[in-house]
């Protein structure tokens, strides 16, 4: 037999691998039915990613791996449901973004309007809905995440190392430089030629709060101060979970995505790219904090207005990025990534760019995916202005 190591899943941010998970997850919960991926990318879907036939029911699964769903996209994914033939008796949205007492309460009064009119019922399924889901399916559980179980089983293979990336209450990273330059290259090494290859950015702070969870939950009656307790803890997961989740797609771009790392990390570079993964989890998780002493500037995509970097030129940097860039001008700025040089770019315009586009797919529901299909993910390319 298997046993879980106690450690919160993390979020499954490919979107191939996030419908095979819901498709089996639906398959464990109904075993009797017939459950199918529909479509490929690049086909009219209708909004259904995943097929169950059960009885005289025909439940439609739309996943969404993206940090944040709002009404809007529920309300598109509806009414492409509603082309689809044949009719759906449900349509559930499983996304792995957080759970939001709203919108499943937005999926409910949808629902009551579609009975009047013999349309299907509509559910909103987050990331912490699935995880609940998932606890009473262990199969699927190992199936997905087998390097969350220690394997006792006489003659059982080993489960695959987890690619776990320590970090600090400060958001340092708990490696020394020459470890850290290690761990990116075995991990993009790993994740290219393994894409089913699982990240864990640990926080600190976020893996005590579990525990203590665990530890409230292993007391047969809770009493209320315990109750409360443990609901604390939950209410700082809910905020800290989603961005160390964002740091992990973060992580991942910048290991793997060779459009991402152009020009500037080409052929490997792991020292280069671990001072950057430095700089780059501070950024995301906490977002960037501008300092009197510094020069702020902006990145982003004429494409996409709220698509933005946010750059703080050091106070050691500023003479050279002034001759970099000799035509800067406070109040009108009007420049290009390039304009920075190789090691300016490097520092600040990477990191920066990355943090932009986690940040921008979280907040619209955009995937990465879509972002790499169009090529905005090539920062070089990005514009550089004024903040």
């Amino acid at each position: 037999m298997t046993s879980y190591k106690g450690k919160r899943l993390p979020v499954i941010s490919d979107s191939t691998m996030f419908e095979k998970f819901a498709l089996d997850l639906w398959g464990a919960q109904h075993p009797d039915a017939k459950t199918t991926l529909y479509g490929r990318n690049g086909q009219e879907q209708n909004g259904v990613d995943v097929i169950v036939r059960t009885g005289n029911r025909l439940i439609a699964l739309q996943c969404k791996a993206v940090g944040k769903l709002d009404q809007k996209t529920i309300d598109a994914e509806v009414n492409r449901a509603k082309k689809f033939l044949p009719e759906i008796s449900d349509l559930i949205i499983v996304t792995t973004a957080p759970h939001d007492a709203k919108l499943v309460s937005y999926a409910e009064t949808l629902t009551r309007q579609h009975k009047q009119l013999n349309f299907f019922s509509v559910f909103y399924h987050g990331w912490d809905d699935l995880l609940r889901i998932l606890e009473d399916h262990q199969k699927v559980a190992r199936k997905h995440f087998p390097e969350f179980y220690i394997s006792t089983e006489k003659g059982a293979e080993p489960p695959l190392s987890a690619l776990r990336l320590p970090v600090d209450r400060e958001l340092n990273i708990l490696l020394t430089d020459e470890e850290l330059a290690l761990f990116c290259s075995e991990a993009s090494w790993e994740m290219r030629n393994n894409p089913a290859a699982l990240l864990a950015v640990e926080h600190a702070d976020e893996q005590h709060a579990i525990s203590m969870i665990a530890e409230i939950e292993a007391v047969e009656v809770l009493d209320a101060g315990a109750r409360q307790s443990r609901s604390a803890f939950r209410e700082y997961l809910a905020w800290l979970s989603p961005k160390i989740r964002r740091a992990e797609v973060a992580v991942r771009l910048l290991l793997t995505d060779d459009v991402v790392r152009a020009p500037w990390l080409l052929g490997g570079c792991w020292p280069q790219t671990a001072a950057t993964m430095r700089r780059l989890i501070p950024e995301v998780i906490a977002g960037a904090k501008s300092h009197p002493d510094r020069l702020p500037l902006k990145i982003g995509v004429p494409a996409h207005p709220k698509l933005v970097g946010y750059i703080d030129i050091e106070a050691e940097d500023k003479a050279a990025f002034k001759d970099q860039c000799k035509s800067y001008d406070p109040f009108y700025f009007d420049a290009g990534v390039p304009d920075l040089g190789t090691d300016l770019g490097l520092k600040y315009a990477l990191p920066a760019g990355i943090a932009a586009l986690v940040r921008y797919s979280t907040a619209h529901g955009v995937s990465i995916e879509d972002l790499q299909r169009d090529k905005t993910n090539s920062i070089y390319f990005w514009g550089l202005y004024a903040a």
